[in-house]
């Protein structure tokens, strides 16, 4: 097996990091890792995941592939190398969420009862007139001539 280029693991203190190998120059070593988003450790030669609590294991495990995509040797924890263990189990909706979403949903749809009600035939007849007969001799150009 050939040796690695970077090494990622856990920290106690900065979370999810990585180290690289002399073999990987430092241009090179920058390139890669903030491309998958680590971020460098002022003081030290470490790299650290940005936001690790967002689902940072789902996000190392990803950067280990990604820089392997880049022919680059990765030795990575257990826990973080796809190679070795299965993917961790994707969080899932909730019922009671899915019920939330479902009563706001038809909240949207329904009518708003703020609005008001629809005026009733009785009382858009107080405002109906009688139709107006007109004769039709004395309204012009209705009677034939000539």
């Amino acid at each position: 097996m050939e040796a690695p280029h970077l090494y990622l693991g856990w920290h106690p203190e900065y979370g999810f990091v990585a180290a690289s190998s002399p073999r990987l120059t430092d241009h090179l070593r920058d390139w890669a890792l903030e491309r998958v988003q680590f971020e460098p450790i002022p003081g030290t030669n470490l790299h650290r995941l940005t936001e690790p609590g967002q689902d940072g294991q789902r996000r190392a495990r990803q950067a280990v592939t990604a820089i392997r995509g880049l022919n680059l040797v990765v030795q990575a924890d257990f826990t973080l190398d796809p190679e070795l263990t299965a993917d961790p189990p994707r969080p899932t909706v909730s019922h009671g969420l899915a019920q939330r979403q479902a009563r706001i949903a038809g909240a949207a749809t329904a009518r708003s009862p703020q609005r008001a009600a629809p005026v009733t035939s009785t009382v858009a007849s107080v405002y109906r007139t009688a139709p107006v007969t007109v004769p039709t001799s004395t309204v012009p150009g209705t009677t034939r001539g000539r």
